[in-house]
């Protein structure tokens, strides 16, 4: 990844925005970022790594905190990064939740946290990424690191490599285990333990389910289980023998009680086809005089369509009677009304000259009127021009003597300007003399707390040292007493095998058939206990003098280390001296500060009076032409109100002119509304006369053609009467009275008949048939028959209930049969996979094989990986004489094996790292740093970084080493890379050439700007 261009604004101490190309450095790739304490360095490298991965460069320093404090509240907050992967172009945007103003009103709201990346190709197509998620995956796709990656290789701390440098093993061990994210190799150690223990677990929970199995059955192994099963499968095969016999008897009652049952159904048959024939003799005896009246009504209804045919006829024939009198009434009516409309309309026609004439003096009346209105205003007009060409000639006056006072203002300025700028120019002189002053402060109190650690080291050693002497005393009494408990064991082992011998018996040790001089029985008892008891004893007390001597080694290391730090500081100086010069310089820079503040507001008001003169002229220019504009506007108003007062009166009200003309307009609006509602009231009564004339000679037809029908329908209906037997109209309408009159009702009686005597016939066939089906047979005893089968169903039934539950206690000793073989297979597997996960577990955790944790296995690879790339550069920086090494490893020390020590090739000898001066341990402290970065690299993939800041550190060199430590990071250049050295060392500006200033700005905030070419001397 290298940088092309970074924008920020608002951001860090950067309150307005800053644009970096990072492109003019193509011919300087190595530059320095220089600039004072708290200027802003180290946040241009915030801005950096915020754009890419949404945090800072600066651990514990959160998005929210990067919004500049002093921006106002409508100013944006972001960062924008273009950059250059393998060959292609990216940009990406991005800003932090902070609160900022509404864009209506003046409340604040909160501006969510945003982000864009976008793709940027030849052709200008863009191809854009928005969502978090979806951002942060493509960045660490792109440059091959996720965030923390990126800080370790892309912006080197010196001061964590120097700690890292000087530190112990617990320590060291707890850096790399940050830097290089090694607590999965811990994870796992605890995985495959954990592992272990479940997969135990699992096996004692087979071993207790395999019990309770055995249990159940009330047997305490398998071969107990496997009779118990045989006897039950044996007990089963007799039930079902039993069974089948039971089933056979039981099928035998059930036949003869089914035919006894239907036997007794034919019997019960025969005595409801009795008692049915009974009811439909009775049924039919009543049914000859329902026939006949059926018979009468069945004619009557016969003739209903010819009397309703009758009835219809002689109905229309009045409807059309009273229409037609209806009608001769309305024709009179709309005669008398047709008359006096047409009357009204010829007196319209007559008076129609006189409504012209109104409307043609209607609009004469109509222009009158917007003359009279435009002549109003126009002198409104008129009036209000005079005013504002007066209004535009007194602020033209006005304007002219504000620009005279204004010229006197700014000349006044310019004089105070020239007074204050010899006093401002001492300002950067004093303010580099005070960063001297307070840079020796600093030393000086940094010495004294180096001092401080110093004697605290020096205690602190000398107390590990009495402790492990103290340690190794105990330890040493310990052992001497389990010598002496092993002698007296020796003794009394001897001494109880001599009491068993005698002479010409051979001796079981050495085989001698004399025994001239036997052991003799001590009085002090020892046993096996004692002795075990008193060697872990001593054992506990040898590791704890091995635990004391190292940590007095450790303890030398610090104070050899803190001795190093005290001889790296610059002299001790008197502190009053100091502290009165730094009072003076103070003094002095706040003079200089004080008159280049009121420089800076005098430029500010000589600016703003400038701005102030050239909108005055502005304003003289525009009031000159208001002038003449009110005065063109003056003329040509007072010209239409002279045209106006020629064409009407010089009284004409335009109030009064209106009044008139509305009255007049009304008047003919009436008047001929009247006219044409007169016309339209003739023409619809001529029409309404007409219709009714049409309809009454219509009307009158219908009336004698449905008379002629009426008459022709009455005389068929008596015909009809007279053929079908009735007497009169009133016999006919009795034989229909009631009911009877209902065609459904008949269809009712007719069919109750006829199904009475349908039913008479059935009755007798069913009678006749029962009587057969059962002609001598004997009536069976049912309830004989039911009681017989009921005894061998209850038989049936415990045999099955007997067999069944044999047989279900067989398939629970066949599915637990089959259980404990599935255990039996699940727990040879899980004993298997326990010693397989068991030895894995001890492995890694360091109980067998080497002894060491799989943990520190990685650690002490890495480690070793890191001092190899670091050599190549150290060799080089130190001119050959400096090389880093691994200090001991202990075997089964799981904390060790990350000690390091530094080989000098001229002594020959190794030594603690804590011995380099301040020089010789920032130059380990570069290698390692740059070691670190390689390897991280190269453990992310192989991805190539071509970018590299690496932060302080350079101050404490001399001129020598400076120029091997500068050489060498040239060299490193040359691969293509861009590097950026990070410090405020004023002597490093003449030596790199290519510099990024970052500056304080005296309003508050910071800037920044690159610098190329020569080198300044």
């Amino acid at each position: 990844m290298r940088p092309e261009i970074l924008k920020l604004c608002a951001f860090g101490p950067y309150r307005r925005e800053l644009v970096l190309d990072f492109r003019i450095l193509a011919s300087q790739p190595f530059f320095l970022i220089h600039g004072v304490t708290g200027a802003g360095k180290t946040s241009i490298f915030d801005a950096i790594c915020y754009a890419l991965y949404g945090e800072a460069a600066t651990e514990g320093r959160t998005s929210r905190m990067l919004r500049n404090r002093e921006a106002r509240p409508e100013q944006d907050t972001y960062v924008e990064l273009t950059f250059v992967v393998r060959g292609m172009r990216w940009r990406i945007r991005r800003n932090p939740e902070y609160e900022r103003k509404a864009k209506r009103g003046e409340r604040l709201v909160r501006q969510a946290a945003g982000v864009l990346l976008t793709r940027l190709k030849d052709d200008g197509e863009e191809q854009n990424w928005k969502k978090e998620g979806e951002v942060r995956a493509k960045i660490v796709s792109l440059l091959g690191f996720e965030c923390k990656e990126f800080r370790q290789v892309v912006l080197l701390p010196q001061g964590e490599f120097r700690r890292f440098l000087m530190a112990d093993t617990s320590a060291r061990k707890e850096i790399m285990r940050v830097l290089f994210n090694t607590d999965i190799y811990q994870k796992l150690e605890e995985k495959l333990k954990a592992r272990a223990s479940g997969v135990n677990r699992d096996y004692e929970a087979i071993l207790q389910q395999r019990e309770l199995y055995l249990q159940e059955f009330g047997v305490s192994d398998e071969a107990a289980f496997a009779e118990r099963q045989q006897a039950q499968a044996k007990e089963v095969a007799e039930l079902a023998g039993l069974l089948s016999l039971k089933a056979a008897e039981k099928e035998k009652t059930a036949k003869e009680l089914e035919h006894g049952r239907q036997l007794e159904a034919l019997f019960l048959e025969d005595a409801r086809a009795g008692q049915e024939l009974v009811r439909a003799e009775r049924a039919a005896a009543g049914d000859y005089e329902q026939l006949a009246r059926l018979t009468l009504a069945e004619r009557a209804a016969a003739l209903q369509d010819v009397c309703r045919q009758a009835r219809q006829a002689a109905q229309k024939a009045r409807q059309r009677q009273q229409l037609l009198e209806k009608l001769t009434a309305q024709g009179r009516q709309a005669k008398q009304e047709m008359e006096a409309a047409e009357k009204d309309r010829k007196q319209s026609e007559a008076e129609q000259p006189q409504r012209e004439a109104r409307r043609e003096a209607l609009v004469m009346k109509r222009r009158e009127l917007q003359v009279a209105e435009g002549l109003r205003a126009d002198r409104q007009q008129l009036k209000a021009a005079h005013a504002a060409f007066a209004k535009a000639e007194h602020e033209r006056r006005e304007l002219q003597r504000q620009g005279e006072a204004l010229q006197k203002q700014l000349d006044a300025l310019q004089a105070q300007l020239k007074e204050t700028a010899t006093a401002a120019a001492d300002g950067e002189a004093a303010g580099l003399l005070v960063q001297n002053l307070q840079q020796a402060q600093r030393e000086q109190e940094l010495r004294a707390l180096a001092e401080h650690h110093l004697s605290e080291a020096a205690d602190k050693h000398a107390k590990k040292r009495a402790a492990s002497q103290e340690a190794q005393e105990r330890s040493a009494k310990a052992a001497e007493k389990l010598r002496h408990l092993r002698e007296l064991l020796h003794e009394a082992r001897a001494a109880l095998l001599a009491e068993n011998l005698a002479d010409g018996e051979p001796c079981p040790v050495c085989g001698s058939l004399h025994h001239p001089q036997l052991a003799r029985q001590i009085e002090e008892v020892v046993t096996d206990d004692m002795l075990q008891q008193q060697e872990e004893a001593w054992q506990g007390l040898e590791a704890c003098r091995e635990a004391r001597q190292r940590e007095e080694q450790q303890a030398a290391s610090q104070l050899a280390a803190c001795q190093a730090k005290l001889d790296a500081l610059p002299a001790a100086r008197d502190k009053q001296q100091l502290m009165h010069d730094l009072a003076a310089a103070t003094v002095r820079l706040q003079a200089a500060e004080k008159a280049s503040q009121r420089q800076l507001e005098l430029n500010e008001a000589l600016a703003q009076g400038r701005k102030q003169q050239s909108e005055w002229q502005q304003k003289q220019a525009d009031s000159e032409k208001a002038c003449q504009d009110a005065a063109a506007a003056e003329a040509a108003a007072r010209a239409r109100v002279t045209d106006k007062e020629a064409q009407v009166p010089a009284d004409a009200d335009p109030a009064v002119l209106r009044q008139q003309l509305v009255q007049e307009e009304e008047a003919v609006g009436q008047a001929e509304a009247l006219a044409k509602k007169i016309q339209m009231r003739a023409q619809q009564t001529a029409l309404a006369h007409e219709g009714l004339r049409a309809d009454w000679k219509n009307a009158h037809q219908e009336y004698q053609q449905a008379a002629v029908e009426a008459e022709a329908a009455a005389h068929a209906f008596m015909s009809r009467l007279q053929e079908a037997s009735f007497a009169s109209v009133e016999a006919y309408e009795a034989a229909l009275a009631g009911p009877w009159q209902d065609a459904a009702y008949r269809q009712t009686v007719k069919a109750g008949l006829e199904q009475h005597d349908k039913d008479l016939h059935a009755a007798r066939d069913a009678r006749q048939r029962s009587q057969s089906a059962i002609a001598g047979q004997e009536r069976p005893q049912v309830t004989v028959l039911e009681q017989a089968y009921r005894q061998a169903e209850q038989a049936w039934q415990d045999i099955f209930a007997r067999h069944g539950k044999a047989e279900l206690v067989g398939k629970s000793f066949a599915k637990r049969a089959q259980e404990l073989a599935n255990l039996a297979e699940k727990s040879t597997a899980l004993m298997d996979s326990y010693r397989c996960i068991t030895s894995l577990s001890e492995l890694a955790s360091g109980k067998t094989g080497s002894r060491i944790s799989f943990q520190t296995y990685v650690l002490h690879s890495l480690l070793d990986d890191v001092m190899a790339m670091a050599n190549e550069r150290l060799l080089i920086m130190s001119r050959g004489q400096y090389e880093l090494h691994a200090g001991e490893r202990l075997s089964g020390n799981k904390q060790g094996g990350l000690d390091m020590e530094v080989f000098d090739h001229y002594s020959g000898y190794a030594r603690p790292v804590a011995t380099l001066s301040g020089g010789e341990s920032f130059l380990a402290s570069l290698a390692l740093a740059l070691g670190l970065a390689d390897v991280v690299q190269a453990y992310a993939g192989g991805t190539r970084l071509d970018t590299m800041f690496i932060d302080e550190g350079f101050g404490t060199l001399d001129e020598d080493t400076l120029d091997v430590a500068l050489k060498a990071l040239f060299e490193l250049q040359k691969s293509g890379r861009l590097i950026g050295i990070i410090s405020h060392v004023e002597e490093l500006r003449s030596r790199i050439p290519a510099r990024l200033e970052v500056t304080k700005t005296r309003s508050g905030g910071s800037t920044a700007r690159f610098v190329l070419g020569a080198a300044k001397e």
